[in-house]
C-alpha cells in the first residue's frame, strides 16, 4: 500500500506540473487572462487562478508584455563599448539618460573585462544619427565603441515551461539528445510597421512593467478614463498586435519600483550574449536552429548579422559552453560571446518620452543630444575632481 500510495503521489506532481506548463504557454500567448487561459484549458477558473499564483506569482516570476518593436517603427542596434577609466564608475548613469534620451533599451555588463553591450530599439528613421551619436561620444572620450551592429528584427523567447520543475525551481533537459525542440525559428519574419500613437504606448509601457495589472487599475494610474483606455487597447493594442507575447520571466532579474532597484536571483543562472557578424541566409538558419534548439535562450536578434541571449542554469555551465562550441565552430571566426554579470544589468520600457504626441512622430534631436551629453560629462569631470 505505502508503495502504491507513494506513485500516486509522485504521479498528481508531474500532473500539477504539466498543468503548470500549459498555463505557461497560454500566459506566453494571452498573458494573464485567467477567464480566457480556464476556458482554453477546460479547467475552472478558481483552479487557475489559485495555481497562478501559487507556481507563478508566489515564486517570484514577473508576467511582463513583450513589444512588438517593429511594428513601432523601431529598429534594433546593438553595440558595444569599454567605458574610459574616469568614466566606468558612472557607466550605469550614463547608459540609463541614454534610456531617457536616445532610446536605450537595455545593457549589461561583461566579465571579466568589464565592457558592456547595449541594446537599443531606434525608429528606423533615425538609425543612422543613433549610430553617429555614438561615435560622436565615442570622439569625446567617454567610451571607446568595439562595434556597432543593426538588425532587422528582435524577439524574446517564451519560456519553455515543460523543462521546468516549479516545485524544485530546476530544469530538466537532456542535453544529450541534441538540440532538437521542434521549433527552430528559422522561419520566422519580422512584423511589418502599423498604427499606434501616445495612448497606446502608455499602455504598452505599464504592462511591460507588469501584466496583472488591469485595465481599470492602469486608468487609474495614468488618469486616462476608463472608455477611451479600453478602446486604445481593444482597437490598437491587441487589434494591431503590438505586443508580441508575453514574457514569463523565469531568469527572475526585474526592476522594484517602490524601491528603485534592480533584483537579481544571484548564483542560480549564467547569461551568455553571443554576436555573429556577416551572416548568410543558410549560416542563419543553422544557427537558429542550434540556438533555438535549448530552452535557455531568452532573446534574440537578426539580420546581416546574428545575436542571441542565453540565461543558464549555473550546474549545467559544462554543457553550455559545449553547446556554444558547437553553435560557434562553423563561423568561429566572426563570432564573439560574452559571459554577462546581471547584477549590473537592466532593462527598460519602451522610450515613451521620446514620441511626439503633436506631430505624432518618434523625436531624435542630435544637435539637442549632443549638448545635453556635453553637459553630462562636464558635471562627472567636475564631481570626480
Amino acid at each position: 500500500m505505502p508503495v502504491a500510495l507513494i506513485g500516486e503521489q509522485k504521479e498528481s506532481k508531474k500532473d500539477v506540473n504539466t498543468r503548470t506548463a500549459q498555463l505557461v504557454h497560454h500566459l506566453t500567448e494571452i498573458g494573464p487572462d485567467i477567464p480566457e487561459i480556464a476556458r482554453r484549458l477546460g479547467q475552472f477558473k478558481e483552479s487557475v487562478r489559485y495555481r497562478y499564483k501559487e507556481k507563478i506569482v508566489n515564486r517570484g516570476f514577473a508576467v511582463q508584455a513583450a513589444v512588438d518593436h517593429e511594428r513601432f517603427g523601431l529598429k534594433r542596434i546593438i553595440f558595444v563599448v569599454d567605458f574610459a577609466p574616469q568614466y566606468k564608475e558612472y557607466a550605469a548613469a550614463i547608459l540609463t539618460a541614454m534610456h531617457d534620451l536616445a532610446y536605450v533599451n537595455s545593457f549589461a555588463k561583461t566579465l571579466p573585462d568589464g565592457l558592456f553591450v547595449v541594446n537599443a530599439s531606434v525608429p528606423v528613421e533615425h538609425a543612422e544619427n543613433f549610430s553617429q551619436f555614438i561615435n560622436l561620444l565615442s570622439q569625446k572620450g567617454l567610451f571607446s565603441v568595439q562595434r556597432v551592429l543593426p538588425f532587422d528584427w528582435f524577439r524574446t523567447q517564451p519560456m519553455r515551461a515543460e523543462f521546468h520543475d516549479f516545485d524544485t525551481g530546476r530544469w530538466d533537459f537532456d542535453w544529450s539528445s541534441g538540440t532538437s525542440l521542434g521549433n527552430t525559428g528559422a522561419d520566422y519574419f519580422p512584423s511589418q510597421r502599423t498604427r499606434f500613437d501616445y495612448t497606446d504606448l502608455l499602455i504598452i509601457k505599464e504592462l511591460q512593467i507588469d501584466a496583472n495589472q488591469s485595465l481599470v487599475e492602469i486608468s487609474e494610474k495614468l488618469k486616462i478614463g476608463y472608455k477611451k483606455l479600453s478602446w486604445h487597447y481593444a482597437s490598437h493594442v491587441l487589434k494591431n498586435h503590438l505586443i508580441k507575447s508575453y514574457r514569463v520571466n523565469w531568469m527572475g532579474t526585474r526592476y522594484d519600483y517602490k524601491l528603485e532597484k534592480a533584483l537579481h536571483r544571484k548564483h542560480r543562472y549564467l547569461a551568455v550574449d553571443l554576436l555573429v557578424a556577416n551572416i548568410s541566409e543558410y549560416e542563419r538558419m543553422e544557427l537558429m536552429a542550434k540556438t533555438n534548439g535549448v530552452p535557455f535562450l531568452w532573446g534574440e536578434a537578426c539580420g546581416k548579422h546574428y545575436f542571441a541571449e542565453f540565461a543558464f542554469p549555473v550546474d549545467t555551465i559544462t554543457e553550455a559552453f559545449q553547446l556554444l562550441e558547437n553553435i560557434i565552430a562553423p563561423v568561429r571566426e566572426r563570432a564573439t560571446y560574452y559571459v554577462m554579470d546581471i547584477t549590473n544589468a537592466l532593462s527598460f520600457t519602451v522610450c515613451s518620452q521620446l514620441y511626439d504626441q503633436g506631430e505624432k512622430r518618434w523625436m531624435f534631436n542630435s544637435p539637442e543630444l549632443a549638448s545635453r551629453f556635453d553637459n553630462l560629462i562636464l558635471k562627472i569631470r567636475e564631481h570626480s575632481g
